[in-house]
């Protein structure tokens, strides 16, 4: 008599501690367009120019791309980060996160420079329309082609910081990623050449 009442104790514990256990939330990707702009693979290679000095090239390489479902159990969000490096050059982290069927993608710009971290710009996209933090006064365009210095690119977003602790201005094209950037010295470079894997 005791064991069948030890056992169904313990079954009764059992199934209390199983219906504990925290349940997978509702999974949430990025959307499409954020991919479209944002998706790439490790080995792709930018070759950026300073505008004034088209002669020298700096070779950065997308590396630790990693593209997961981050804490099930919480929010389920995609998150898509990689690295771009470049020998004697700031390390430029891109980090996408999925914000859900009712809120916005949240992509954001890192860039290391002697150990501190300069974050900017953080920009949303909703369904294809990007726009940046309402209280930062920053601005962000969209334009079917850019030119920059001779070069056209297609779907570009570009985005103006008004505090520029790091970037004045930063663009991004639709299957590229990170074509330009202009620093709050003044200087621009651009991808004179990109090889782009997705």
């Amino acid at each position: 008599m005791k064991a069948i009442k030890y056992l169904s104790v313990l079954f009764f514990l059992t199934s209390i501690l199983i219906s504990c256990k925290p349940q997978n939330q509702q999974k949430h990707s990025l959307d499409p367009v954020t991919k479209e702009y944002f998706d790439v693979k490790n080995g792709s290679k930018y070759y950026f120019s300073e505008i004034g000095d088209t002669n020298v090239v700096s070779e950065y390489t997308v590396s630790s791309y990693n593209n997961s479902q981050s804490n099930p159990d919480i929010e389920n969000s995609e998150i898509l980060s990689y690295d771009l490096t470049a020998t004697g050059q700031p390390k430029i982290t891109l980090r996408a996160e999925s914000g859900g069927t009712q809120y916005r993608d949240r992509i954001a710009m890192i860039t290391n420079r002697n150990d501190s971290n300069f974050v900017g710009p953080i920009i949303f996209n909703l369904g294809g329309a990007f726009s940046t933090i309402a209280t930062s006064s920053d601005s962000v365009f969209t334009y079917p082609t850019y030119k920059i210095n001779g070069k056209t690119f297609t779907d570009v977003v570009r985005v103006k910081l008004f505090y520029a602790n790091f970037y004045r201005e930063v663009f991004f094209a639709k299957n590229i990623g990170l074509i330009a950037r202009i620093e709050s010295n003044g200087k621009m470079y651009y991808a004179k050449k990109t090889v782009i894997i997705k």
